[in-house]
């Protein structure tokens, strides 16, 4: 979760993933896993904005080859500190900036930017700036998730701090400009279409500390992951339409891409 949700006060002060977020971490699995497929070789991957690390933590348990580093501007050393005991048995490295990262042995073979760039005034030129950056390279892969539709912006978008939402079309023409190219896009979570065209025909202008985001979801394990399931579900039901030439939106979009040559 966002560093500004994982700073929410619960009331009995513990902290549960929201099934959303286990249920997109099935989704980027699913949509790396053709071009990670027999990857048994040192990597290094990179999780930027990582928030809590839970993501970059659960790739590892999948794919431990690859080395993870951790980056959000977001981060205290108090916050670090936590979570490095935390996941005391993950071998993350933490970083404060992008420009602070040190990768000991090889580039940045996967990159990470979930749920970021909406949070970046300029997406083009930060994109562009991630480019240049020493340690990523033409074989660098960039994995980016937005939230969808200008149209959904909420009253949840304005106390994350997001800047707009994404069409698919939108998301390819930023990265394009960037000085990036797609390999794979599409859009994820359609069932959560619905009830975010409700949320925003019904919602009123909102003080903005009476947003808490996903940080405060205290459900439990089995109804979470009954909603983790559901979510799951339709990513995999859209994605089976779409082989048959139904193509469906989502809550979510996403891209998949590597450096313009």
């Amino acid at each position: 979760m966002d560093i500004k949700e994982l700073n929410v006060k619960t009331k009995d002060n513990k902290k549960l993933n929201h099934p959303w977020e286990m249920a997109r971490i099935e989704v980027v699995l699913d949509i790396l896993k053709p071009l990670l497929k027999g990857e048994t070789t040192e990597k290094n991957v990179l999780d930027i904005g990582c928030g809590d690390v839970f993501f970059i933590s659960e790739f590892y348990k999948r794919y431990p080859n690859f080395k993870p580093s951790a980056v959000d501007i977001a981060f205290t050393d108090e916050i670090i500190n936590k979570l490095k005991q935390e996941y005391s048995s993950f071998p993350i490295d933490y970083y404060k900036d992008v420009k602070d990262v040190n990768l000991t042995c090889g580039n940045a073979d996967l990159i990470f930017f979930l749920d970021v760039i909406e949070h970046i005034e300029n997406d083009i030129d930060f994109l562009k700036g991630i480019k240049e950056l020493p340690y990523v390279d033409n074989e660098s892969i960039f994995v980016i998730t937005v939230p969808a539709f200008q149209g959904l912006f909420c009253n949840h978008d304005k106390w994350l701090g997001h800047y707009r939402r994404y069409s698919n079309a939108m998301l390819r023409e930023h990265i394009s400009k960037a000085g990036l190219k797609e390999v794979k896009s599409g859009y994820f979570f359609f069932s959560l279409l619905i009830p975010r065209v409700i949320q925003k025909l019904i919602e009123k202008p909102s003080n903005e500390d009476k947003v808490e985001g996903i940080g405060n979801w205290n459900k439990g394990k089995l109804v979470t992951n009954m909603y983790k399931s559901i979510l799951t579900f339709d990513y995999y039901f859209t994605k089976v339409l779409s082989k048959i030439g139904i193509h469906l939106p989502g809550l979510s979009t996403y891209i998949v891409c590597k450096k313009e040559l």
